[in-house]
């Protein structure tokens, strides 16, 4: 056995580590559920077991944690701009408040509000935008938070501050006649 084999075969237990920790299962998706997760991270294993120079003086196992990290936030980030997104009743709610009066496609409209939120606002407001939109893409709060590595009160804080914005913007775009 050769060292790659070898470093991919002692390290195994990286890729369940890593989907345990930091990946969000949904057996509800194509792509999302367990066994897709497991085999993409086995790639990027091999990956990062093909690209890994001891000459650096990095141990292995760290090296191979971040790949395997990295490319799975990356294919969940691919899955889920390839399937058709479901947005959650109560994350519609919530951009529906902030232009009550709109009527038309509501998944065309949270995408250009939310568009509008990433391209006028920085800070807190900005974060909650973002936030706003990984929840509707299935994330839970929890794992916004894990994503940010912040506590998941501050993501609800985020989510907030980003809708007063967007309710305050959205009543002006209404009043004035023209889209976001």
């Amino acid at each position: 056995m050769n060292r790659r084999d070898q470093l991919i075969a002692d390290h195994l237990n990286c890729v369940r580590w890593v989907i345990h920790s930091f990946i969000h299962v949904n057996e509800n998706v194509c792509g999302l559920e367990y066994d897709d997760l497991y085999q993409e991270g086995c790639i990027a294993l091999w990956r990062a077991a093909e690209t890994f120079d001891e000459q650096q003086g990095a141990q292995f196992h760290s090296y191979a944690i971040s790949v395997i990290h990295n490319h799975l936030l990356d294919y969940c980030r691919k899955v889920q701009s390839r399937t058709a997104a479901v947005v959650p009743l109560e994350d519609v709610e919530t951009v529906r408040s902030i232009a009550p009066a709109w009527d038309g496609d509501s998944s065309l409209f949270v995408e250009q509000v939310l568009e509008y939120g990433k391209r006028t606002y920085s800070g807190v407001a900005k974060l909650g935008v973002e936030a706003l939109e990984l929840k509707i893409a299935g994330y839970s709060g929890t794992d916004i938070a894990k994503l940010y590595g912040v506590q998941p009160n501050h993501v609800g804080a985020w989510i907030s501050r980003a809708a007063q914005k967007l309710k305050k913007d959205m009543f002006l775009v209404e009043n004035s006649g023209t889209n976001p």
